[in-house]
């Protein structure tokens, strides 16, 4: 456990600030959500999106974050930090022109866009954070977060937040039952996995795993070059030879994931100086780009099980939106697990949400102040308030049990 440093008080901040508020970071974004009055709502982050790319441009004075930076990610990659919440604590440095960030003073500029949104909402916030953060990096974080006077209360791996809060929506048959549950992420540093127990009393860490060759940058590429030959086919034009046209793919590329998660056709319009292209793409054909991630991916997965030495087999499966929207890899999850394991999508703010509600009880000093990284215990045998649906893949049933309907057709 790791304790967080007190926080100055911010202009306006005798003003009732009530509500519960949940920061959720990973190596590519940031999100927050405030819940108050029985409602939940995200927060805007950056102009009037909901989320924050944790992405700067050296190239302006000072240096932009978010979205600003995304946009030329492709067309002036020398210009762009990124990636820099797995650095930190590590001699890593990004110089343009007289211009040096490290990945702390990254992190800081980051949180100091965020942080008159958050302390406007309230004077305590929760926070959670990757897995594959050492302890030193958590210190790190706690100690920025301080720095840009964000009032974080306490923070929590982002797995172990989110089974503690949808705990309900796992247990057996039995209230003694213990349940296992698979929770994956992904992001621009890796693809991530947690296997976490829940049991009468709590909700534990059993075991994790990082893979860095299967981040969502590599997924992109892989992409961005399936994409690049097909165009080739169709036009004898490369985008990959105009920095502008690559730029143009990259930004129409979230968009169309979550078209193919639904299953439905997408198109991307290629754009260089003197031709255009539109590339159509069914969702076997972009699953067919990622064939050998997806099949590096289960392998990592199978491995992370047969570690975690679990007495009960896996009651469910949870892909956070990012890595549910990896084109293929729910849909080899669900067809490679047993009929009783369900696997579900979590809604894109459920680790901003689980950590706004561990914020009561940091309140209430049931939980230690500092950093949650190998269990949640329960107040009450296991009594948490009955958690939002998850989209289920193949089925809206998160309990377990019965048998799974075929995989719904694209």
């Amino acid at each position: 456990m790791f304790g967080f440093l007190g926080t100055r008080k911010t202009a306006g901040a005798d003003a009732p600030r009530t509500r519960l508020v949940g920061l959720d970071l990973t190596a590519t974004r940031a999100r927050a959500v405030a819940s108050g009055d029985g409602r939940t709502r995200p927060l805007v982050l950056d102009g009037d999106a909901h989320e924050l790319p944790l992405f700067l441009n050296l190239d302006h004075k000072p240096p932009v974050v978010g979205a600003a930076a995304v946009a030329v990610i492709r067309r002036l990659p020398h210009v762009v930090c990124s990636n820099f919440l797995p650095l930190l604590g590590l001699a890593h440095e990004w110089r343009v022109g007289r211009k040096t960030m490290t990945p702390e003073s990254a992190l800081q500029a980051a949180l100091e866009v965020i942080c008159p949104t958050v302390a406007a909402e309230t004077a305590t916030a929760g926070l959670s954070l990757p897995s594959y953060l050492t302890p030193i990096q958590v210190k790190k974080v706690q100690e920025l977060t301080a720095a840009a006077r964000l009032p974080v209360r306490g923070s929590a791996v982002a797995p172990l937040a989110v089974v503690a809060h949808r705990a309900a929506s796992v247990v057996g048959p039995r209230p003694g039952d213990p349940a296992a549950v698979l929770v994956l992420d992904a992001d621009e540093y890796a693809l991530s996995g947690a296997v976490l127990a829940v049991t009468p009393t709590d909700v534990r860490v059993v075991s994790v795993a990082h893979w860095p060759h299967l981040s969502v940058r590599l997924w992109k590429e892989r992409l961005i070059d399936g994409m690049s030959d097909r165009c080739v086919r169709l036009c004898r034009r490369d985008p990959r030879d105009s920095a502008a046209a690559e730029q143009v793919i990259y930004d129409q590329l979230d968009e169309a994931l979550d078209k193919i998660r639904q299953g439905q056709k997408a198109t991307l319009t290629v754009r260089a100086e003197h031709w255009f292209q539109d590339l159509v793409h069914q969702p076997d054909e972009m699953e067919g780009y990622c064939t050998h991630l997806v099949a590096a991916a289960v392998e990592g997965i199978k491995q992370l099980l047969l570690d975690g030495g679990l007495a009960v087999p896996i009651r469910a499966v949870w892909l956070t939106h990012t890595a549910g929207r990896l084109p293929g890899l729910a849909a080899r999850i669900y067809r490679t697990t047993p009929e009783h394991t369900s696997v579900s999508i979590l809604p894109v703010n459920a680790a901003a949400e689980a950590a706004a509600a561990l914020v009561p009880r940091w309140l209430a000093g049931s939980l230690p102040r500092g950093h949650l990284d190998s269990a949640v215990p329960f107040e009450r045998s296991l009594t948490p308030a009955a958690p939002p649906a998850v989209a289920g893949i193949g089925s809206t049933s998160t309990s377990g049990s019965g048998q799974r309907p075929a995989l719904p057709r694209k």
